[in-house]
């Protein structure tokens, strides 16, 4: 019995809540209105604060005496130095992924255990040691090619170099070194 109430209330519930939420929106003519009355007072805002306020957004810092070519050439030559160190980065590791592959296989082939083992052993430790090298010098090369950037930027340029324009964190690159 309690479950018919409670799904009678329901459907009824269903029934007269759209017809109450219809009674309470404004006809077309009403929002016109409304938008004209806002567009209005927009408008009115917008020329009081005319003085104070300008359409295009200004660059925190910004100076009228910024070398835009140097800065454009110091951002390209900024990019391809970090171009670059991801290169050099890439190529030194499949390097090394090779060579870890090589004397895997080889390690496995030997049929002695305490050889085999020492040889696994070898392979990964010198995977490690050579990838951790490819990430120290991926980071030294990007922390020199931004070191140059802003250095360039401010005495060749004339520029200070925004807070968003910086060196990224490595845990916020497309890969965590």
């Amino acid at each position: 019995m309690n479950k018919q109430i409670i799904c009678f209330v329901a459907v009824l519930s269903l029934l007269v809540l759209p017809t109450q939420s219809r009674a309470a929106t404004p006809d077309l003519q009403t929002l016109t209105q409304q938008l004209q009355t806002l567009t209005a007072q927009f408008e009115s805002l917008k020329m009081r604060n005319s003085d104070k306020a300008s359409s295009t957004p200004r660059v925190k810092n910004a100076s009228s005496t910024v070398d835009r070519t140097c800065m454009a050439t110091a951002v390209m030559t900024r990019e391809d130095s970090v171009a670059a160190a991801w290169t050099a980065f890439d190529t030194k590791v499949t390097a090394a992924l090779a060579k870890r592959k090589n004397a895997l296989v080889a390690a496995w082939n030997i049929s002695d255990n305490k050889t085999r083992n020492a040889a696994v052993e070898s392979a990964w430790s010198t995977w490690k040691t050579e990838k951790k090298s490819a990430t120290e010098q991926l980071k030294r090369d990007r922390k020199t090619a931004w070191e140059n950037f802003k250095t360039t930027a401010k005495s060749s340029c004339k520029a200070e170099v925004p807070k968003s324009e910086g060196l990224e964190k490595s845990s916020t690159d497309s890969i965590s070194l």
